[in-house]
């Protein structure tokens, strides 16, 4: 059985480079207000929000007679397995750190060609019914690279749900909202002392847009934290933090050479949002 690579240490990343660019900006979640404080999960007693540890989530994902085994835990999750709970989440999200095919820094797989076809929508609001075929394709395939995508899971639930089927838009939804719950138990995203871990770039604006926050800058506190201003409070929050110390620090980012980041996108919509789609996403939630 093929194991995880491992790195105990820590290497800080003077230079930052941006991946690519959104093409949509997620769906906004159940909850108006960020969650500050977790339930006690009854399988490992973690009262969160908590940071990853990734010594341990290493030593439980290579543990065959663990549950958070990884091939088992991945698979269940492939499958769409409901299920899971948030502490299986967290093992997933953070876990696959450890893969060969984590690989944050480089371009993602088919966004040119998803790109391509997105040019060709008419509504700045609603994805085309008729793009929905060739949207989904790259989706799935963008999926095998890069599996906790909230991004390419919001599209995926969209179209499942505008073309009927309920039970693939639900499935995915839940996938998003539990990666969404992962990171949120990750910190309390208030503080640089407890920030939300992310392991790409992206999935800091998937979050804040889910959570309709909208920055007016971003600045960094250190080589691993972000900060993103917001010129409006959402809720009690003036602004949020991020540690992306893991995009660099991964095992298999060594020698990883970075790409240069696409042009900005032209097209983004957030089809939850739109009264002539809300209609069709009655018991679907994020």
């Amino acid at each position: 059985m093929l194991k995880f690579k491992h790195k105990s240490k820590n290497i800080l990343c003077k230079t930052f480079r941006n991946t690519i660019g959104k093409v949509l900006v997620i769906a906004v979640g159940a909850c108006m207000g960020v969650p500050t404080l977790f339930a006690q999960n009854q399988s490992s007693e973690t009262l969160y929000p908590a940071a990853p540890d990734y010594e341990k989530i290493f030593v439980e994902i290579n543990t065959d007679t663990s549950p958070y085994f990884y091939p088992k835990l991945f698979s269940r999750y492939r499958e769409g397995d409901t299920t899971l709970n948030l502490e299986d989440y967290r093992h997933l999200y953070y876990g696959y750190s450890f893969s060969p095919d984590y690989q944050p820094l480089k371009i993602r797989a088919y966004s040119d060609s998803l790109a391509m076809v997105l040019s060709q929508n008419k509504d700045s609001l609603m994805l085309s019914p008729e793009l929905f075929e060739q949207v989904e394709r790259f989706c799935s395939l963008s999926l095998e690279s890069e599996p906790f995508s909230m991004n390419f899971i919001n599209f995926l639930t969209y179209i499942y749900q505008m073309s009927g089927k309920t039970d693939l838009a639900k499935r995915y939804s839940y996938q998003m909202r539990m990666i969404k719950q992962a990171i949120l138990s990750s910190g309390t995203g208030v503080s640089d002392k407890s920030p939300w871990h992310v392991l790409y770039r992206s999935d800091m604006l998937d979050l804040l847009a889910s959570l309709k926050a909208r920055p007016s800058k971003r600045m960094y506190v250190t080589a691993q934290i972000e900060y993103f201003h917001l010129p409006v409070k959402n809720g009690d929050a003036r602004g949020y933090y991020f540690n992306t110390g893991r995009i660099f620090t991964a095992p298999s980012q060594e020698g990883v050479k970075i790409e240069a980041a696409p042009p900005k996108r032209r097209f983004e919509f957030n089809p939850y949002q739109n009264p002539r789609s809300s209609r069709y996403i009655k018991d679907i939630k994020y």
